[in-house]
Order: structure tokens, then sequence, then C-alpha cells
């Protein structure tokens, strides 16, 4: 689960690079990764900032537009996306070059029904959009078409998208979706509907990396970024145009863009009486791309950028031009986009990350150096007086920083925290081991490579099950898919109130396998969180790092 797209595709490169999946396809080789699942929980940060990546969110707000008035002619999207037309074949068109255009600007009919059906039953499932796509030019396998589908669905009063994909490219995109126009999509079904936007949750059947990208790739992943826009408190335009009033709103959408590609430009005043934010921005947006394809001086586009208001379209806009121009002085930033920038343009070396299990070995010299001290007090008091307790008051700590935004104390950093649960819910799991031997062995069970029983008992029993825990995370990708800090605490909060149940509503003394796998969630989850940190806190993980074998 990732909070935003820009998460998700740092996470799926990373995977693809690391993956030993290879297809051929005619004779080119590709990475592959199979049956890639992407859950999404704020698809309204849909703005990617991703050095190296080369963005264009002008290209992507055209292609949004012409997408939500269900139009195929490519020809439209060239001005801001020429290699459109080296992946696709183009629907023919009968007119000048001037006319296509101004082809109908309505809302396409597919989605038309969408927000139909749903505004007649809100529990239907029926709201499914069998994309009709684009011909690939595959010259080996002429003809050959994507089977692709979205689904919009309303639980709870939010609108979720779920979408299916035969198979999709890392950069090149040749399944002919663009994520940022689903997600505006999915924010004008949730309005028409009256719901807020929920999860875009995306399945794709193999999702590849050709060799010409690899170099690229792996230039992307050693310059990540791990904070976005958004934790720096940007925010995303609001789709507000009511369901009746869309069509009338594309068609002068279109309009108006025929009208900046043919350099006439005295509709700035028109522009800013756009009522629907996201309508207007995207429109201001493709103004200065326009003025700037039609020649106008960089100062001119400065300006015309720093008058934009202050969310994520306009720090795409000067990232983009920061780029081309190879010039990052040229646009006046205010302060907290000089904060954001001064972020994302700092030195950064090649980020070498620990792993798991790298930090588990960290864990276990931690819990070496402590257990020489305190010995065996953490379970003096039994099962619920001792070992929950101190599960617990490592939570009680956690919960009040993430829910109340205490700040950590002095003499224990949140790192100091996480790890402290991790050790406890690892030696927790060595104490069931030796007081409900049974359980445990019907818990380790699936783990082909389990040891003898009492090799997971008492303090020496912590290294065996640090093993498993490692074995038991790399076994299944959901763990690494948790990609926040956030939704580690979540996680992590889910798990022990599940535990919280059995010891204060339940017979905490009868033999319950969900304390097993429960405390194992606890010691995996905050084993991530701390993955998370060596990768988007190096410097702060290397001192807690430094702590420990200075302990």
């Amino acid at each position: 689960m990732f909070r935003n797209n820009t998460q998700a595709f740092y996470a799926e490169l990373k995977a693809l690079l690391e993956s030993n999946e290879t297809v051929l396809w005619g004779d080119v080789e590709l990475k592959a990764g199979r049956s890639r699942l992407i859950k999404i929980t704020s698809p309204r940060e849909r703005v990617d900032i991703i050095p190296n990546l080369n963005s264009n969110i002008f290209a992507q707000i055209a292609a949004t537009f012409w997408e939500m008035a269900g139009r195929k002619d490519l020809r439209f999207l060239y001005h801001y996306l020429p290699q459109a037309l080296d992946f696709f074949e183009e629907e023919s068109f009968q007119g000048s070059s001037e006319d296509f255009t101004l082809k109908s600007g309505n809302l396409s009919k597919e989605i038309q029904k969408i927000a139909c059906i749903l505004n007649t039953d809100f529990s239907s499932r029926n709201a499914v959009i069998n994309l009709s796509e684009l011909h690939l030019k595959d010259f080996r396998n002429s003809g050959n078409i994507a089977q692709n589908w979205m689904q919009f669905l309303i639980r709870n009063g939010k609108l979720h998208l779920n979408v299916c994909l035969q198979f999709h490219d890392m950069f090149s995109g040749t399944s002919g979706i663009n994520p940022f126009g689903l997600s505006i999509i999915q924010e004008a079904v949730a309005y028409w509907t009256g719901t807020q936007v929920g999860e875009f949750c995306c399945f794709i059947s193999e999702l590849h990396l050709g060799d010409r990208h690899r170099d690229q790739a792996q230039k992307v992943l050693d310059s990540l970024t791990p904070k976005t826009l958004y934790e720096f408190g940007f925010t995303p335009p609001q789709f507000t145009t009511p369901f009746p009033e869309i069509d009338s709103t594309l068609s002068r959408w279109f309009e108006l863009e025929h009208q900046m590609r043919q350099q006439s430009f005295k509709i700035t005043d028109e522009l800013s009486n756009i009522s629907d934010d996201l309508v207007r921005n995207s429109l201001q947006l493709l103004y200065i791309y326009n003025r700037f394809q039609h020649g106008d001086k960089p100062e001119e586009i400065a300006q015309l950028i720093a008058n934009l208001p202050p969310n994520d379209f306009k720090i795409a806009a000067v990232e983009y031009f920061a780029r081309i121009w190879n010039n990052r002085e040229s646009i006046h930033l205010q302060p907290q986009e000089k904060d954001y920038f001064d972020y994302l343009w700092q030195r950064r070396e090649p980020t070498h990350s620990y792993s798991f299990s790298s930090i588990f070995e960290l864990l276990s010299t931690l819990h070496y150096k402590k257990t020489l001290v305190y010995k065996n007090s953490w379970k003096k008091h039994g099962e619920a007086l001792g070992v929950f307790a101190g599960i617990s008051r490592k939570y009680d700590r956690l919960e009040t920083m993430f829910t109340e935004n205490v700040k950590p104390t002095a003499d224990e950093s949140v790192l100091d925290t996480f790890a402290d649960l991790a050790v406890y819910s690892t030696k927790y799991l060595t104490y069931l081991a030796e007081h409900y031997p049974e359980m445990f062995q019907e818990f380790i069970q699936p783990d082909s490579a389990a040891e003898d029983l009492q090799t997971y008992w008492h303090n020496e029993g912590f290294d065996p099950t640090s093993k498993l825990l490692i074995q038991r995370y790399e076994s299944s990708e959901q763990w690494q898919q948790i990609s926040s800090y956030q939704g580690c605490f979540e996680a992590i909060r889910d798990a022990y109130k599940e535990l919280e149940d059995i010891f204060v509503n339940q017979d905490w003394r009868v033999s319950d396998r969900r304390k097993c796998s429960l405390s194992a969630d606890l010691a995996i989850v905050s084993l991530q969180y701390l993955v998370l940190a060596s990768q988007q806190e190096p410097e702060n993980f290397q001192k807690f790092a430094e702590a420990i074998a200075n302990l």
C-alpha cells in the first residue's frame, strides 16, 4: 500500500531492477514483474516530481482532458507528447490539420454512463469501462490490443477506482494508461456522486522495463527523493464542475486550448474567470506552455509561472522549466516552494540503504548488549504483566507521537522506540515457543527451515526467531509495499489492537495462534519502519546504528 503514485513508482521500479525474470518481446529482452498489485490511498496526490524521469505536466494535462472527452485522435496529443505516435496507431480523421483540435469536447459516453449507474445505485458493481485500447505499433504482432478495464466502486461513502492492465511498461507507458488522468476522472466521478475520493487499486498482469531504459532507471533510483512535494504542504486543485455543466465546460476547454495553439493569447481574463480550480489551472499551464512553444522569452514565462497559485501544478511547472532551461534561478520562488526545491535539488550520493536482514542483525546486537544488563527482567512478571506490558509501553509511545504529534524525548528517539518494539515482539515469540510449544510449532510448520523447538526458547532464541521473521518477510510482498511511516504505524496499530483484545476481553491464558502471528506482524512492521528510515533519513539512521555499536 502506498500513499501516492510517486512512492508506488519508486517501489515498483526497484522491484523490477532486482527481478530475475525476463521476457522476450520479439527480439527485445525485457525485465518483467508478474502479477503486480498496487494500491494507492491518496490518488489526488497525482503529480510526480522524480529526478531523471523527465516528466511533462503539460502533456499529462492534455492527455487527461483528451481522455475525459473520449477522443482518440492522437494528432491532438502530438503537440504536447510527440512520442504518442511512436507507439500507437492513430484513428483516421477527415478534415484539415486545424480542424482536429476542435473535435467534440463533450464528456465521453463511457464516463457519463458510469456517473448515471452510480447515482442510480450506490452499491452497484456494474460501473465498469472496458477500455477501448489504441492499437500498438507492434509490427511483430499486428493489431495487438491490450485487454484492460476499470471499475468505479462506492463503499462507505468513498469512490474507489480499480484498474486491471494486461501489461504496462514503466517508462514508455505502452498500456496507454495515464495514472495522472485516471486520478482526475476518479475525482470528477466522486464529485458527481457526492462521495469522497477513495483508493486507487491497479492490478498489472506483467510490468516491463526495457534494456534501453535500465541505465535511466538506475539513475532514478540513485537520485531517489523519499519526501514528495505533498509532505511540504502543497495540495492539488479541486474539481468542482457539476455534472450538468461538464459538456459545455469541456467544449469551452478545447476551444480555449485551440486558441492558444493559434497564438491567440488574449484570453487571460477568461481563464481567470473559470470557477473550477482544476479546470482553470490546467488551462493556465497549457497557456504558459503554448507561449513557450511560440517563442516567448524565458523571463516572460518565468513571470507567468510565478503568478500561478501555489499548488502541485505550479511545482511541476517550475521543475519542468528549470530542467529544460538548465537554470534553477530563473523563477522566483515563495519560501515554501524554496524549501521544497532546496530539498529536491540537494546533491545526493547514491542511496545504499540497510536491508531488512541487516537491520535485524543490528537489533540482535542491541538485544545482546541489553540482555547483559537486564537479563530476564522483560518476562519476570509473566506474559500479561511482563511481556505484553513491555510491548504496550512502546506502542503507547508511538501512538502519542503519531496521533497527537508529541515529539520524542531526548533519551529515546522514534527509531529507538520502533527498534524496542521490534525486539520486544521478537522476544515475545521466544516466550510463546517456550510456554505454548504446540501452538508455536503450528505457527512455524509452513517453514521447512525451522529448527528444533527449543532452539527458539529464552534469550538465546532471539537470533533463530529473527531468521524465521526474515523468511516470513521475504516470502510475501505485503510488508515491502508499506512504503510510508504512517502506513507502518497503521499496520502496527491494527496488529496491536487485535493482540490487546486477546488480553483485555478474552482469556489470554489459552493457546491462541493469533498471538504468534500478531507478535510477528508487530516485529516485521517495526523493522519495515527502520528500513524506510534507513532510506529516507540515512544520516539519522547511521547515527542510530553507531549508537548501538557504541553501547
